[in-house]
């Protein structure tokens, strides 16, 4: 009995620290693996508030372009290799120049 509640205790504080190291990490602003798992390559520029730009890092090989949408403030990946994609990341680029 009294190992079926040390076994549980371990899967606890296991657990715990698992979910608070990577909170605390998050809180950092390091991400451990791509945001975008899925690209959206249809267009839709009008429906797009803001657009945010991420390069390639240790953790995620991908240039990832993340779009809020106008109404729902929901957060879309836009697929890079689109062709309409590519004139908004040039058109951030251009503003970013000095």
């Amino acid at each position: 009995m009294n190992y079926k509640i040390f076994s549980v205790f371990v899967i606890v504080a296991v657990a715990f620290v698992t979910i608070t190291e990577g909170m605390s990490l998050r809180g950092l602003g390091v991400d451990l693996r791509c945001r975008c798992i899925k690209t959206e390559s249809r267009r839709i520029g009008k429906l797009i508030e803001s657009v945010e730009l991420y390069p390639p890092s240790p953790h995620c090989k991908d240039t990832e372009i993340i779009a809020t949408l106008k109404e729902t403030k929901q957060e879309i990946c836009l697929d890079p290799t689109a062709p309409w994609v590519k004139k908004v990341i040039e058109k951030i680029l251009a503003n970013k120049a000095p």
